[in-house]
């Protein structure tokens, strides 16, 4: 198995760095009461490689994947052991008009392929082995739109590290090593005003983003706002940028109007990505927020894990009731934001426990 920087052994990773493809699912399902329910969780868990590739044989070049993510709550249930360090539940945070929404889901499956009926089937199958043991939260069907850009016609995910850095990125190593080779994932559904949008000036769209909208090239700081939304999600530890790996899609519906970003990205820890949020929402300093969100509000939002491929497949050996020995989730730590009210503690991040 591969070893980190510090010589820890990672286990085998789920396909988090499988890389954008042209088609994706996003599925989160909360999960019934009762054992039976849980039950049949844990045995899906461990079959899920073997399903992927059964509906994935159909076309060897679809490049079907699915990463499956576990909640707070639900790893308490499902497993009775400890959560990993970063695990607790999506921390809202409310900034003036802006608000970054907790909303349920215990169970996320991200399911990426070239063609979307390969991601329908396999979606299809997950829930008919999950029957009456889940109920779907939210299902978001995201598409590439021309050159990997976003309905807001700039290109998305430029500054996705690749390689080595993306899995250095990506993969919990030292910091936890009952956890090795792991992942956290935050996910946000992003609906847009898109006529508001359109009404902005390219050039005043451009210093929003950041970016030129056409060539996809970075402003110059000397011209680029403090606003900007690839300047405030740009995160900064010990003089070295802190990446993170982003898969978002576009989706929508024409006949209702909606149209949509679904945010999801892929971290060693979810710190670097609460101090994005917390930075677009509440602003730095606060009150100079991502302007973006004059046009975009988030509809959803949740934090998972995302086990190790051994870890996922152990789960069916869990024994019933396991989780019942498992401490409460806790509640999301209490804030204040810049008007007075919120629910995320905004210069706490680095510092609050991750049990929290």
């Amino acid at each position: 198995m591969p070893t980190d920087a510090d010589g820890v052994t990672r286990a085998a990773p789920q396909p988090v760095l499988s890389g954008l493809t042209g088609a994706a699912i996003f599925l989160v399902v909360t999960i019934n009461e009762g054992e039976e329910s849980a039950q049949t969780v844990r045995e899906l868990a461990a079959d899920l490689s073997g399903l992927v590739r059964a509906v994935g044989f159909r076309d060897l070049e679809g490049r079907l994947g699915c990463v499956l993510g576990i909640g707070a709550a639900a790893w308490d249930r499902l497993t009775g052991t400890r959560r990993p360090a970063g695990l607790h539940p999506f921390r809202e945070i409310r900034a003036g008009a802006r608000h970054a929404v907790a909303t349920p889901g215990d169970l996320l499956f991200h399911i990426r392929a070239t063609r979307m009926d390969l991601c329908f089937e396999l979606a299809a199958q997950l829930m008919a082995r999950l029957r009456d043991a889940v109920t779907a939260a939210d299902e978001v069907h995201g598409f590439r739109y021309f050159d990997e850009r976003d309905l807001l016609g700039f290109v998305d995910g430029t500054e996705n590290p690749v390689g080595e850095a993306a899995a250095r990125a990506v993969l919990i190593g030292a910091e936890d090593p009952a956890f090795a080779g792991g992942s956290y994932v935050i996910v946000q559904k992003y609906l847009h005003d898109i006529a508001a949008w359109n009404r902005l000036p390219a050039e005043e769209q451009e210093r929003i983003i950041g970016r030129t909208k056409l060539s996809d090239i970075e402003l110059d700081d000397s011209v680029k706002p403090a606003y900007a939304h690839n300047a405030l999600t740009t995160i900064v530890e010990d003089g070295e940028e802190v990446k993170i790996v982003r898969d978002n899609m576009p989706f929508g519906s024409v006949g209702s109007g909606e149209y949509g970003t679904y945010f999801i990205g892929y971290a060693r820890s979810p710190a670097p990505i609460e101090q994005m949020l917390v930075n677009m929402f509440a602003g730095v300093p606060e009150g100079n927020y991502d302007r973006l969100l004059d046009v975009s509000r988030a509809v959803t939002g949740i934090l998972f894990f995302v086990p190790p491929a051994p870890l996922l497949e152990s789960l069916a050996d869990v024994p019933a009731k396991a989780g019942s020995a498992a401490r409460p989730a806790a509640a999301p730590a209490a804030a204040t934001g810049p008007d007075g009210a919120g629910e995320l503690e905004i210069g706490s991040l680095r510092g609050a426990s991750q049990d929290e």
